[in-house]
Order: C-alpha cells, then sequence, then structure tokens
C-alpha cells in the first residue's frame, strides 16, 4: 500500500468520509505544503478521551481521511484561505513526524476497492441495506431530496454506497468512528445495518409513545373541559360556554368585516368551521394565526402614489450629489408609469423592469431606494439578504411544521399594510445555498413581472398579487447572482465618487449632519477646503463616502471633547495639517501625486480599476542570462498572467521588425535570456486583461534599450495578433491618472464611447490616445525611435 507524509488539518466532534466535496481554510504555509504533497491534505478526528474499540495515537484517531485541493474559492482574510477539496480515501496513521507549527503523519493509504461485490454479498443484503437506509432518511429528514434517494437506490458501487449512507447518518460520535477504523467490508456493511435498524427501531417506539401520550392527554383534556363545562354553568355571571362561543363570534366578526377576494373568504369559511368544531384542540390556536394572518395582508389596499417628476428629482438631488445617470433612469422610470396611468393602460401584469443597483460599497445604493419610495410616496421597507440559505426565508414554511411562519415578502407586506410598497432586497449577490434549498431560485418568481401577480407563500398557501410591488435590489458584485436571477434585473451601475464629488458630499451632507450629531454648530470647528482635500486623498482609501463620514465624525467628537472639557477658554478650532495628524494620526496612504515619474528601460505604467477607484499600476521588468525562463511576481490571478504569456508570445513573433524599426544592434537570443516581470504592492491581488499593452510595451522597452514617456499610463487588452482590445472601468482609470499627476493616457479606440462618462473639465486638461494596435501604442509610449514603430495595420479586423 503507498505512504505518504501528509499534513494534518484536525476536526472536532465530527467524521469525514471519503467520496464527500467539502471546503477547507488553509493559512498560505498549509497551503504551500499542500502544494508540494500533489494538493493532499489529511482530515483527523480529535478523540479528546478514551473510547472502546477506537485506535488513538496521541489525541488523534489512529484513521482519517485523504483529500486532494481541486481549486481555490474565494479568500477569507490575507493569510487565510478556503479551498474547494475532494475526499477519496482513508489513511491509517504510521507515526506524527512533527507536531508545529501544524501536524505533519505518516500515513498509509486504505484501499477500499472490492475486486468482485457480487461473490461478496447477496443482493438481498444490499437490498436490506438500501431499503434501510431509505426508511432511515424518510423518518429523520422528514422530506429528504428525492434525487439522493435515487442515487442510493441506482449505486452500483457498495464501498462508495457504504459512506454515503454513513455521511448522511446521525449516528454518535464513536459510532462514525468504528465505521470509519474498520477494515474488513463484512464487518463494516454488518454493523451499517445493525445501526440503521436500532435507528429505525428507536423511532417507531418514540413515535407510538408521543401518539399514546398525545391520546391520553387528549382525552384528560376532554374531560376536564367537560367538568369545567358543568362546573360553570352553576356560578353566577360566569359561563365558560359563553366565553369560548364570544371569542369565536369575535372572529367571525372580523372575517365578515374584512375586505376580502371571493377564493380567499371561502378559504378562511372553511378554517372557521375547523375552530367551531374543536376549539380547545392544540391545531386551533395554528389556525388562528392563520386566520390572523389573513385578515392582516392588504388584499386590495393600495397607497396613492405621487407621481410628480418634479417631487422626485427635487428629492432625489436633496438626497444623493451626483449621480446623474441613475437619476436620470429612475425618472425615466417614473415618467413611464405617469404616462401609463393618464392614458389608463393596464394590459401589462406587472410593473416593468426590475431594478438592480451594484457596486462598490458606501456610493449609496441603499439609500436611493428610500429616496425612491419617499418621492413616490410609497412605505419603504428593506429585506437583508445578506448571507441567507433557507428557501422558506422567502416562500415562508409549510403549517405543518411546529414554529411554522410566514416569508419575509408576505412579512413585508403585512407589516406595511399595502400592495405597493417599495421592497428594498439588499445584497443580493449574497445570497447563499444548501441543503435548506436555494433562495436565488424562490426568487426567479417574485421577481418577474409575468409570474409574481400569482406569487405562492408556502404558509400562506394563497395566491398573492406582487405585481404592484416596486422591487429594487442591490449588489457589490454580478459574479455571485445566479444567471437565471441576474437575467430578471435591470443593472444600473453606480461607480465610485470622484474627490470632487467626495468634497462636494463632505460639504453639503456629512459634514451638517456630523455638526448635529455631534452637538457641535458652525462657529465652533471650521474645515478648511484643502484641509478636506487631504482627509480624502490621505486618511481614505474607498469608492464611497463611509471611512470618509466616519473620519470627520471622529474629528467632531475629538473637538466636542475638548469643548466639555474647558467651555470657559474654548475658541473656534480651525482644523490644520498638524491638527489633523494630531487626530487621525499619520496617513497609512501614500498621496496620489507622488507617482514617480521615473523612466528608464523596462519600465511602464499601466492603468487598474479597483472598487476605491481607478490606481496608476507600476510594471517592472529586469533581464539576465538564462535559459529563456519568464519569472512573475506581485500576487496575479489567472487572467493577469494570461496577460503576460500573450505579450511575450506577441514580442517573440515579431522581433525581428521590432529590432529592426528599433534600430537594436546587439543580438537578443531569447533561449539564453532569463526575464523577470513584477507588479509592485505585491501583498495586493491583482487580475484582468487590462494590463496587457502596458506589459507588452514594458517588456519591448526593456529588450530594445528604449525608454517608456514617463507622464503616460496606458490600460487595454492585447491580443496575438496584436490588436488592442476594449476594457471596462475607463472612466475611473483615466480619473486614477489624473489624480496622480499624469495628464497623457493611452487607451483601446473601442473605449471611446466611454469618453462621455469622463467630466468635459477633465478630458480637457487631458491627452487622450486612442489606439487599435500594439505597434501604435509603441509609437506613442516609447522615446527616441518610438515614432517609427509602423508595423502592421489591423484597423479593419
Amino acid at each position: 500500500m503507498k505512504k505518504i507524509n501528509v499534513f494534518v488539518v484536525p476536526i472536532h466532534g465530527t467524521v469525514l468520509y471519503p467520496y464527500q466535496n467539502l471546503k477547507l481554510r488553509l493559512t498560505d504555509l498549509q497551503f504551500y505544503d499542500a502544494k508540494v504533497n500533489n494538493n493532499y491534505v489529511a482530515i483527523i478526528p480529535v478523540v479528546d478521551q478514551q473510547i472502546d474499540g477506537i485506535q488513538r495515537i496521541q489525541r488523534f484517531s489512529q484513521y482519517g481521511t485523504l483529500v486532494r485541493l481541486t481549486s481555490e474559492d474565494y479568500t477569507v482574510y490575507a493569510s487565510n484561505k478556503i479551498y474547494q477539496a475532494f475526499s477519496f480515501a482513508r489513511i491509517k496513521i504510521d507515526s506524527i513526524i512533527k507536531s508545529t507549527p501544524y501536524y505533519m503523519i505518516s500515513a498509509e493509504v486504505l484501499s477500499d476497492e472490492i475486486v468482485d461485490e457480487q461473490t461478496l454479498w447477496s443482493s438481498q443484503i444490499i437490498d436490506n441495506l438500501k431499503g434501510l437506509a431509505k426508511q432511515y432518511l424518510e423518518q429523520f429528514q422528514m422530506n429528504p431530496s428525492p434525487q439522493f434517494l435515487q442515487i442510493i437506490q441506482e449505486e452500483k458501487n457498495i464501498n462508495k454506497l457504504f459512506f454515503m449512507i454513513a455521511t448522511n447518518a446521525d449516528f454518535h460520535y464513536s459510532q462514525k468512528l468504528k465505521l470509519l477504523q474498520i477494515d474488513d467490508h463484512n464487518t463494516k456493511i454488518t454493523l451499517l445495518i445493525q445501526y440503521l435498524k436500532t435507528k429505525v427501531e428507536e423511532f417507531a417506539q418514540t413515535k407510538a409513545l408521543e401518539q399514546k401520550v398525545s391520546k391520553d392527554l387528549m382525552q384528560q383534556m376532554n374531560k376536564q373541559a367537560s367538568k369545567t363545562n358543568n362546573q360553570s354553568a352553576n356560578l353566577p355571571g360566569f359561563s365558560y360556554k359563553k366565553q369560548k362561543n364570544n371569542d369565536i363570534e369575535k372572529l367571525q366578526a372580523k372575517v365578515k368585516e374584512a375586505n376580502l377576494p371571493d377564493h380567499v373568504r371561502e378559504i378562511v369559511e372553511q378554517e372557521m368551521q375547523k375552530i367551531e368544531k374543536g376549539s380547545m384542540g392544540v391545531d386551533s390556536n395554528v389556525t388562528r394565526n392563520y386566520i390572523d394572518l389573513i385578515l392582516q395582508l392588504p388584499w386590495n389596499q393600495q397607497v396613492e402614489e405621487t407621481l410628480s417628476i418634479e417631487k422626485c428629482k427635487e428629492t432625489l438631488d436633496a438626497d444623493h450629489f451626483g449621480l446623474t445617470k441613475v437619476k436620470e433612469r429612475i425618472l425615466q422610470f417614473l415618467a413611464v408609469k405617469k404616462l401609463r396611468k393618464e392614458r389608463k393602460i393596464t394590459d401589462s401584469n406587472g410593473q416593468g423592469s426590475i431594478i438592480c443597483f451594484f457596486g462598490p460599497p458606501g456610493v449609496g445604493k441603499t439609500s436611493l431606494g428610500q429616496s425612491i419610495a419617499k418621492s413616490l410616496n410609497r412605505p419603504f421597507y428593506r429585506i437583508a439578504l445578506g448571507g441567507v440559505s433557507d428557501e422558506a426565508q422567502i416562500r415562508g414554511h409549510r403549517r405543518t411544521y411546529v414554529g411554522a411562519f410566514p416569508g419575509s415578502l408576505i412579512q413585508a407586506i403585512k407589516k406595511v399594510k399595502c400592495k405597493n410598497p417599495v421592497i428594498l432586497l439588499d445584497e443580493i449577490d449574497k445570497l447563499t445555498s444548501n441543503h435548506r434549498g436555494d433562495p436565488s431560485s424562490a426568487l426567479l418568481e417574485v421577481l418577474d413581472p409575468e409570474q409574481n401577480s400569482h406569487f405562492m407563500d408556502n404558509y400562506l398557501n394563497i395566491e398573492f398579487d406582487l405585481s404592484g410591488v416596486l422591487f429594487i435590489a442591490t449588489a457589490n458584485q454580478l459574479e455571485t447572482i445566479q444567471p437565471a436571477l441576474r437575467d430578471r434585473l435591470e443593472l444600473i451601475e453606480i461607480v465610485g465618487y470622484t474627490v470632487k464629488e467626495k468634497v462636494a458630499i463632505a460639504n453639503n451632507y456629512l459634514i451638517p449632519k456630523q455638526l448635529q450629531k455631534n452637538g457641535l454648530v458652525n462657529e465652533q470647528v471650521t474645515i478648511p477646503q484643502e484641509i478636506i482635500h487631504s482627509i480624502i486623498k490621505q486618511h481614505t482609501n474607498e469608492a464611497g463616502v463611509r471611512q470618509l463620514e466616519r473620519v470627520i465624525a471622529k474629528i467632531y467628537r475629538n473637538i466636542a471633547l475638548k469643548y466639555v472639557t474647558d467651555q470657559q477658554n474654548f475658541k473656534t478650532i480651525v482644523v490644520d495639517q498638524e491638527g489633523l495628524i494630531e487626530i487621525l494620526g499619520p496617513s497609512m496612504l501614500s498621496d496620489k501625486h507622488t507617482t514617480p515619474l521615473i523612466s528608464i528601460p523596462g519600465v511602464c505604467k499601466g492603468l487598474a480599476w479597483t472598487p476605491a477607484g481607478g490606481k496608476v499600476l507600476m510594471i517592472e521588468s529586469v533581464k539576465m542570462e538564462g535559459k529563456g525562463k519568464f519569472e512573475i511576481t506581485g500576487m496575479l490571478g489567472d487572467v493577469m498572467k494570461e496577460s503576460v504569456r500573450t505579450a511575450i508570445g506577441w514580442i517573440k513573433a515579431y522581433w525581428p521588425q521590432i529590432k529592426m524599426l528599433s534600430k537594436l544592434n546587439s543580438h537578443v537570443n531569447f533561449d539564453a535570456l532569463d526575464i523577470h516581470i513584477h507588479f509592485p504592492a505585491g501583498a495586493t491581488p491583482k487580475d484582468g486583461p487590462s494590463a496587457g499593452v502596458a506589459i507588452t510595451t514594458a517588456i519591448v522597452s526593456l529588450l530594445t534599450g528604449l525608454k517608456v514617456k514617463s507622464d503616460i499610463a496606458m490600460t487595454g487588452e492585447i491580443t496575438l495578433t496584436g490588436r488592442v482590445l476594449p476594457v471596462g472601468g475607463i472612466k475611473e482609470k483615466i480619473l486614477g491618472a489624473f489624480e496622480s499627476g499624469i495628464f497623457s493616457v493611452i487607451i483601446p479606440h473601442r473605449n471611446k464611447a466611454n469618453l462621455i462618462d469622463v467630466e468635459a473639465e477633465i478630458r480637457e486638461k487631458m491627452s487622450i490616445h486612442l489606439v487599435k494596435t500594439i505597434d501604435q501604442v509603441l509609437q506613442i509610449a516609447l522615446e527616441g525611435n518610438g515614432p517609427n514603430f509602423k508595423m502592421i495595420n489591423l484597423a479593419n479586423l
């Protein structure tokens, strides 16, 4: 059997079997060791105390599971990541090699393959195992997945079947350990069947006992009720039966007064008959709560909305600075509603598009929803979807479950008391799914104007019309939204604010708000404009203004303390640079205007998009004698690494022409040359194709000795044939270059239409070069013989 040295990930209170997909959180050091060992990791249960029949080495079970890392899932924080993994074999520990900084073991990989399954077990034993597994799952999981039950019935691999059933069975920890540690196939199958039989028999006994207790309790309650009725009938001024009838009469009066549709009233009357027949039963309270919910829902109530373009524009401008395109789209939506109402057009089932605001945190997506509701004079309700993983949160539970309740949508309608509120589905990109269902799929019906007029909540179990609701969703990123759900949304991007916009927001919104919140007035403190600029550039790094508001609040809290401490001698404080450093400390962010304007061969400036806005990305390259290798460093993603390979491929293919046009006399042998390409700020993740032209320019500069102009930056994707393809984030990238003191940029020609998003004032101050091919980039960017680069013409491709 195979021996392996592998590091250990301990687990407590549970056991992992083979054939399972899982996620592992690993440190960078652990991940490195896993890579060295062909992506292998050992999952070993911790056994802190002696258990009969369980073999241990120190505090670990001697048996564990070997897993293989398959792919990186997502970053948790700087030094820890979560990886996708798959468990595929049992292992047995021979010895512990080391225990710090984590455990490393020498282990034997066990082969559980069965050569001839037909001769080892009879079909009767296997059918018995599958039947017991189905019976157990149906009893203990209440509503097991039909797909999973079908997989169990159709599974031919006995070993895989064994581990699937053991994984999903709720056995005691010691029992699960025993199943993991048994090597003999007959023994472990027999033991699994025994465990399942015991569980099924225990369930049957418990159920029978519960039924008996419930029956005895009901008989006792009925006797007590009968006795109480007989006794109370003789008491003056009190009649239990009359009291009971009064409760039913009050409920009947409410039902009669309620403005219910005919199909709803019919259902309510059927439920009322159940209460009248057995009002003292346990199910009576469930039925009463159900009827109360129906009576509280606004089946026909709508608020009269205000369709005033002027009021909406005034409200949006008062609450939010900038966001011109977003406000324009909202006004268009309102104008269409107004025209449809005036012309009495009612042929559509719904209200049109479902709007989704997406963009970085802190740019005002949630507050925009509140402003829309205020401008329309509709009630507003926010549903937080971040981290929701249970479909019942959307559709509700069925009333057969104990503690059942309606979904969040029906609860929202109940609270606002009208059919046409504005409901904000906040953080829709952070929905998750598990064995309880997929909330994203449940929202497909809700966010489809053609379907949501017949929305069915599991608890309510009556169709409710949601077509009058104005749904607005918010998200930070679109990649994590289910494609079918994303297709139902009209996406409106809210990009980060420029420095100019942040200054205006600070002056018009944040400073007045924080002055009042901290009990100060204008006469007590003044923050000059240059200090606001300094705060934005040196003490905040964000696309929105949340951190800016926190910094301003911190300044005012500091001044409020000084005022309260010595009111008599307090004088108006004008915040200066020295006072700013005293309150906030030294800046941890470098001033963007300090971007080095160095000009040496092999160094080029690219433009990058980040959630906090555009920035200048330095690209450095050096060459040395070697064997034709290319080294890439700087914490790069796969797409960016591919951009480097594409650039190198293009340079090698066209090197004879590059050499001739650059008038390079010395010979360059790629096979005897190593090139190292580095992207500074190595701890910051970088990815995307838009650095292609900058990478190509840097390497050409390195090999030819021609310097890249120090006052120019560029962006664009490159192909192997030398074409420059369009990229995203053009507005942010140009603003990032402008704020860094670079006033000449190169962008793809096909991004020309995106320049309309850049303020005219900034466009006039900058030199923006539109290019179609990489030789055009080299003509513009390289000093000396750069203008001679005229190699190919792909303008019409």
